[in-house]
């Protein structure tokens, strides 16, 4: 995952591997209850076990971009830094060639309603309701931003108009991403394994995939057309002494899976070779990539350490700024 805007995202269980995975499990649950259906791309992270390791600032820089300094301005204009966010999941949906994408969210942290309430009322940001709970918004319109209180510590943030979906979600009025039973069962799969990890569907899976790689600009490809046998793609990274990448890419066919696996072992050559070009006193990260096919699944795994991060430029396909 090395590029120049993938902005996907990072954590590490530093308050211990089994009080990560049961934290990871509950936003999961509650993503899938609360995120409509039709959601193309997921991304989770702990940020509250980041910021103990010694690589924090490398890592946010480039796992956690330009949309979290927008959700860090707007949720600061409400009285919640930061350090008061512990947990996140986020979902995008897929949007049309040239649309904005809609970026909504939840978070688990040490804000609570009356902390927000008081600090709104000093911002002379009025109280309402959405979808029946609490909310405060930053001003008028379906496009303002807003945060809505679900619990003792839990939060949805996003546009009035995507937070009125969650909420109709969690009402049972329109129908959850619990809905699509194959996305929900990575989810499940990927929340009890990995402190980092996400998911893309369909049409997004070649747009996460495309600036995953990094930007020589070498090679030129129909990307769409490349992973249209892709239904879902899911990944895991794992920040330690190196960042491990690990992906899934689950395709309609083992057909389509041996023809992709193709595509990406020419793309690995590709790309060492380009950075080679580009990075020659820099480690090579795609030297140690490897590409495995099993049936109707390819998996893809890379290990870089943070030098090589910091030379690739930063990341985050799913959450550049629409």
């Amino acid at each position: 995952m090395l590029t120049r805007e993938i902005r996907a995202i990072t954590l590490v269980a530093a308050l211990g591997i089994g009080a990560g995975i049961a934290k990871a499990q509950q936003l999961g649950t509650e993503a899938l209850n609360s995120f409509p259906a039709g959601t193309a791309q997921v991304q989770y992270t702990r940020p509250a076990d980041l910021r103990k390791l010694p690589n924090y600032a490398s890592l946010r820089q480039h796992y956690m971009g330009p949309w979290l300094k927008k959700l860090e301005s707007s949720m600061a204009k409400l009285g919640i830094k930061e350090t008061d966010v512990n947990a996140l999941i986020l979902g995008w949906t897929e949007a049309a060639p040239g649309a904005a994408k809609q970026l909504y969210g939840l978070a688990t942290g040490s804000f609570n309603s009356q902390a927000l309430r008081a600090s709104a009322a000093e911002r002379h940001i009025p109280p309402q309701k959405i979808g029946g709970k609490p909310g405060y918004c930053l001003g008028a319109g379906l496009e303002t931003q807003c945060v809505v209180i679900l619990g003792p510590s839990l939060g949805g943030f996003g546009t009035l108009s995507t937070l009125s979906q969650m909420m109709d979600v969690r009402n049972g009025a329109r129908p959850s991403l619990e809905t699509d039973s194959g996305v929900a069962k990575i989810i499940s799969n990927l929340s009890t394994q990995a402190p980092i990890w996400g998911i893309a569907t369909h049409g997004s899976v070649a747009e996460w995939f495309q600036n995953w790689l990094p930007t020589q600009n070498a090679i030129q490809l129909d990307w769409a057309k490349v992973f249209q046998n892709v239904q879902t793609l899911s990944y895991k990274v794992m920040p330690g002494a190196n960042v491990q990448l690990n992906m899934e890419l689950y395709c309609k066919s083992a057909e389509d899976a041996g023809s992709l696996q193709q595509v990406l072992q020419g793309l690995k050559l590709a790309q060492e070779l380009a950075w080679q070009h580009q990075f020659p006193n820099q480690p090579n990260p795609f030297s140690g990539m490897a590409v495995a096919q099993n049936g109707a699944e390819i998996s893809l795994q890379l290990t870089a350490n943070y030098q090589q991060l910091s030379a690739a430029g930063s990341m985050g396909a799913a959450s550049r700024e629409h």
